[in-house]
């Protein structure tokens, strides 16, 4: 006996003797049913049968005389509607191929037309006409056995191994236009449980209500005899199999820390807009993700900073901690050197943005940044004017008051009350020091909570900010220019390094 003939044997529990099975393909196949089909109906499970039998492989193996000799091209299934086609598992797995993946596993999911499940219950219905008896048999799930076929290939072709917990997702939607209204008649039946509206949207129709749960719902609910007297069976012809409606490929992104470093001012964290103009010539995140985005190539990107300096705020000493959301990245698997590669290629090209200790991270480190955000301290240095000298005497009490806590009462800033909500925010200088330089020019520095607005504590922001350096010297003050030396963070962690 041929190997299929002893694993239907096995597996077709239902069946009591092998002219049962015999009389379940020959009634399948007389309706032009793919052998894959037959298989299923027959219980064969999702193995290696599927990728080489043909509907005369199941003839001959059970000694049937073929109702309809296999043409070339074959006929169409109209139970499957051809979905179990190898050339469509050829197609994805060539697809897949040339998006240059490096993954070794892969999640599948798949979404068949609403017309499987009708034409399947159809072929249960004539199978039990024909006296075609499956008994208690449930036949293989035809997506599973899609599954196994598409990772067998995907295997075999490409070394990808099938695994549901796989970040590497592939999403293949199956469309058959010629039987997408087979439904129908479910949502037409009096007492439906499927409700539908349709609604235009940028001047296309569209339908909801009747999704894939809705129509199994209702075949529950539907009895043989309602099914037959509205629905053909077996399942009518298709002129045209079904195809690869929808293909996509997700990964889930990859994370790339490190700090940078802003040598030139006029450089915004992320491109910086104003309508459609924009603002800045250069941003931290073209720089720094551009060649992130060429060394893994994600589909985008995007840069997340341990809060951010203003444009025109020079970021020293060991940089701010950030890292790089890589989108669906093409290449996960990339080598510490790689990324190293672009630290010492922004150092050769004299780029006003540096970066070190760039290296991949955990998803888990990111939270780091987050959490970081109300935490960290910072340090600044600054030019100051005073529209008067301080004398001794004012400057020593002004450093005398730095040398312990300042509170601050902060109400949010003019400059950014068009985007941020009006508050006052408590926060704190731990420390400032205050040298002179010549005249009316001098030299902050200071250490603050994170979230501190620096700027409107040196001028008072039109008394928004309570006390501010102005208050404290008795004139009028302005900043001229700001650096920040140093963001007290350790990102990126240790373990990563």
């Amino acid at each position: 006996m041929d190997a299929i003939t002893s694993v239907v044997d096995s597996r077709a529990l239902g069946l009591s003797c092998l002219d049962d099975i015999k009389s379940v393909a020959a009634t399948m196949s007389s309706a032009q049913t793919c052998a894959l089909c037959i298989m299923r109906f027959l219980q064969v499970p999702a193995g290696p049968e599927y990728l080489s039998r043909s509907l005369d492989d199941i003839n001959q193996a059970l000694g049937i005389e073929a109702a309809n000799p296999s043409s070339n091209p074959p006929t169409p299934c109209p139970v499957c509607l051809s979905t179990l086609d190898m050339a469509l598992v050829d197609q994805i797995v060539v697809s897949f191929k040339e998006q240059g993946y490096d993954a070794t596993t892969a999640a599948i999911s798949i979404e068949l037309p609403k017309s499987v499940y009708v034409r399947h219950r159809s072929m249960q219905v004539f199978l039990k006409r024909s006296n075609a008896q499956l008994g208690s048999a449930t036949p293989t799930d035809l997506k599973e056995v899609i599954k196994y076929m598409v990772c067998q290939t995907l295997a075999t072709e490409l070394g990808v191994v099938g695994d549901m917990d796989s970040g590497m997702r592939i999403d293949i939607g199956y469309s058959h236009a010629a039987s997408a209204n087979d439904h129908q008649f479910l949502i037409d039946r009096e007492g439906s449980s499927i409700k539908t509206k349709t609604f235009r949207k940028h001047g296309v129709y569209h339908t909801t209500g009747d999704s894939k749960t809705a129509v199994l719902s209702e075949l529950d609910l539907c009895h043989d005899d309602d099914f037959e007297s509205r629905f053909a069976c077996p399942p009518p012809a298709i002129a045209q199999p079904a195809t690869v409606g929808s293909l996509v490929f997700k990964r889930a992104p990859i994370f790339i820390g490190g700090r940078y470093l802003k040598l030139e001012r006029n450089i915004s964290q992320t491109p910086f807009f104003v309508g459609e103009r924009r603002i800045t010539e250069l941003s931290i995140a073209d720089v720094v993700g551009e060649p992130i985005k060429a060394l893994v190539r994600c589909d985008a990107y995007n840069l997340v900073g341990s809060g951010r300096e203003d444009a025109d705020v020079r970021m020293l000493g060991d940089g701010r901690p950030f890292y790089v959301e890589c989108i669906n990245p093409r290449y996960a698997l990339v080598k510490p050197e790689q990324i190293r590669a672009i630290e010492d290629q922004l150092v050769s090209c004299n780029s006003p943005v540096q970066v070190r200790r760039l290296q991949l991270i955990c998803p888990e480190d990111t939270s780091i940044i987050r959490e970081g955000e109300e935490h960290k301290t910072k340090h600044y240095c600054a030019l100051v004017w005073f529209s008067s000298p301080l004398s001794q005497d004012k400057l020593d009490e002004i450093n005398a008051c730095g040398k312990q806590s300042i509170l601050l009462q902060q109400k949010t800033p003019i400059r950014v009350l068009h985007r941020r909500a009006p508050l006052t925010r408590e926060r704190r200088l731990l420390a400032l020091e205050l040298l002179p330089l010549n005249d009316k020019f001098y030299k902050l520095r200071l250490e603050s909570e994170a979230g501190t607005y620096i700027k409107e504590f040196v001028h008072g922001d039109l008394g928004r900010t309570t006390p501010s350096l102005a208050d404290m010297a008795g004139v009028t003050a302005d900043i001229i220019e700001l650096d920040v030396e140093n963001v007290s963070l350790d990102f990126p962690p240790a373990a990563a390094q």
